[in-house]
């Protein structure tokens, strides 16, 4: 028994090394998730969770400035509107904010320069913040984006996580005032990497095990996200402006996000009409490697291929609803295939 005591402690302690020798290799490797403070949090706007004007911060190594308005930008603030300018503001979440990445290889900056090649009066404007469900996009559009007076609203949205409240309500409880607990073991890299698939796969065991919770009423989620996207097409449509939703794939589990998440969103675009681009349809269509795309080893966020790709899926989708006498036939700078599927464009109003 002592022996084998022995081996047990022994063998913990190997692997107690190994994890550290890994968690430092990461962080040698990665770098900083993040250095410096974005964020405030306050009941003054129905976002809660705003970023810091004229901040910067580091987002693995990547460098993060705001603009006046509190938004990503490389210029101190954004000028205003031209005579003959087209403007587009794109509204989205961490996948169009694009931490870990520079403000350069996003793909709304690759969008606005591939289209200027042949619509040089075109400007993008990003409006996108972590952690932002449909809700606080409507509320950057009245609390800001109206104001910017664009001629064509994008929606970014990430359907794997775009209905849900719990970061909406943490925003809520931080800008009233209240803590939440962040569990230390979600500072570890080896956890972030690894590790954190033991909960997934035990959680997964115990729904095969336990009888299924009742659900009683609708998700509250889906009702209050779906309500201010039908908000933002109503405000869209009031303005006479172009409204376009992205839907924006994650960087992993393809077939799980077409039957769970993208199958509703998308019959929910064709019930209401809307001028919904289904990007995963097209990263399938492409043949492109299921968590292929990844940020790093710790993060699944968007790479810089990801950003390129959807930049180049997005050129033929916008340029087809900017009005005719602004459009030409002049190819795109940015080569890209055909999408699957291309909604048409309403371009009299909104959709």
């Amino acid at each position: 028994m002592r022996v084998i005591a022995w081996n047990v402690v022994l063998t913990v302690l190997i692997l107690l090394v190994a994890l550290a020798g890994h968690e430092a290799y990461l962080r040698w490797t990665i770098g900083p998730m993040q250095e410096g403070t974005l964020y405030e949090y306050t009941l003054k706007s129905k976002r809660y969770k705003l970023m810091k004007p004229n901040a910067h911060a580091r987002s693995y190594g990547a460098d993060v400035r705001t603009n006046d308005l509190g938004f990503r930008d490389v210029r101190a603030s954004i000028p205003p509107k031209q005579p003959g300018e087209y403007r587009i503001i794109v509204i989205g979440d961490s996948i169009t904010f694009g931490p870990g990445l520079e403000y350069s290889q996003l793909y709304t900056t690759l969008l606005e320069a591939a289209l200027r090649g042949s619509h040089p009066e075109v400007r993008v404007i990003n409006l996108s913040v972590e952690g932002y469900n449909i809700i606080e996009y409507e509320a950057v559009l009245e609390e800001v984006g109206l104001g910017l007076q664009p001629d064509m609203v994008l929606v970014g949205m990430f359907p794997v996580n775009d209905f849900d409240m719990t970061d909406y309500d943490t925003h809520r409880r931080l800008a009233a005032g209240g803590a939440v607990h962040v569990p230390w073991y979600l500072s570890l890299y080896v956890y972030r990497a690894y590790l954190h698939r033991v909960p997934e796969l035990a959680g997964k065991a115990l729904a095969r095990v336990l009888p299924a919770k009742e659900v009683h009423g609708p998700d509250r989620g889906w009702q209050e996200n779906t309500a201010a996207l039908e908000k933002i097409a109503a405000i869209a449509h009031e303005r006479k402006l172009l409204l376009g939703v992205l839907l924006l794939p994650h960087t992993k589990g393809f077939e799980t996000q077409r039957k769970v998440y993208f199958a509703p969103v998308t019959a929910f675009c064709q019930a209401e009409q809307l001028n919904c681009f289904d990007l995963l349809a097209d990263f399938q269509r492409l043949g492109l490697r299921d968590g292929g795309m990844v940020l790093n080893a710790i993060d699944p966020h968007p790479n810089q291929q990801y950003n390129r790709l959807i930049a180049a899926e997005l050129v033929p989708y916008v340029s087809a609803m900017l009005p005719p006498a602004t459009a030409t036939p002049e190819p795109a700078p940015v080569k890209a295939p055909e999408p699957s599927v291309r909604p048409k464009p309403d371009v009299s109003a909104s959709l």
